[in-house]
């Protein structure tokens, strides 16, 4: 016959956690709160990970013609090589600006002819066949060769050396008292706009300290430059119509 004694053995054989120790039911409730909390918790954190994901990526906003869009810069594949970088001693070369260019607007052309071999045969424009490849703006249409013209570009700094060698020739037309003409100063904005911003992409952080005696500030500091050389030889190579050829002595960018 089956004691309340043995009932009482049977009960705790069942619930003894085998240490002889009998948990207690608020200690069981606990652990089955907090296992729920974390199970809720690690629902949550999956259900906001995932609407991240699966969000749409906001589209920039277009700029107007005076307000540029300013994006994070992100590795974009391109079909310009990275060129080498040397060190370069920025110092005045009379040989393309000099204090009596402006004496006269022949003075001021015979010497920004000479500035025609900072660019390339073509002008800067250069041929990228597989364009489609890139994320590339729609191409000019110039001439290839003597018989077909085609798409091609622009490498934007030979597009800043033209506008320079622009606001130079200008400059001396004002300067001789030739009237302002509405095209040259709508064509002048652009360009000083252009190279401000261009100077502002490229921003050069060379440090400068005092001149030498009788030099300009900023001649004799030592700067990391592009290897123009390098870049110029590429252009070439993919240039479009070499076109520059026996150009008259007043001829510029």
């Amino acid at each position: 016959m089956e004691t309340k004694y043995d009932q009482d053995e049977e009960h705790q054989g069942l619930t003894d956690d085998g240490r002889g120790n009998v948990p207690l039911l608020k200690d069981r409730q606990r652990r089955n709160w907090i296992w729920l909390f974390r199970l809720g918790l690690e629902v949550f954190m999956a259900i906001g990970i995932l609407v991240l994901l699966l969000r749409p990526v906001p589209v920039p906003e277009k700029g107007t013609a005076n307000t540029p869009v300013v994006e994070t810069a992100t590795v974009t594949k391109s079909p310009i090589p990275v060129f080498p970088k040397k060190t370069v001693t920025f110092v005045a070369d009379p040989n393309l600006l000099s204090d009596d260019m402006f004496k006269s607007e022949e003075d001021t052309l015979h010497k920004l002819n000479k500035w025609l071999p900072l660019s390339t045969q073509a002008r800067g424009y250069v041929q990228i066949p597989n364009y489609q490849s890139y994320s590339l703006p729609e191409p000019y249409t110039v001439a290839i060769n003597m018989t077909h013209d085609g798409p091609a570009y622009m490498i934007s700094v030979f597009h800043q050396l033209h506008c320079l060698s622009y606001l130079v020739e200008h400059f001396q037309q004002g300067y001789a008292g030739k009237p302002l003409d509405p095209d040259v100063a709508h064509h002048s904005v652009h360009c000083f706009d252009y190279i401000r911003q261009a100077l502002i992409c490229n921003a050069d952080v060379s440090l400068e300290g005092k001149p030498e005696k009788d030099t300009e500030r900023g001649w004799g500091h030592k700067h990391v430059c592009t290897d123009y050389e390098k870049l110029l030889e590429w252009a070439n190579e993919h240039s479009a119509m070499k076109w520059r050829g026996n150009l008259p002595d007043t001829a510029t960018l």
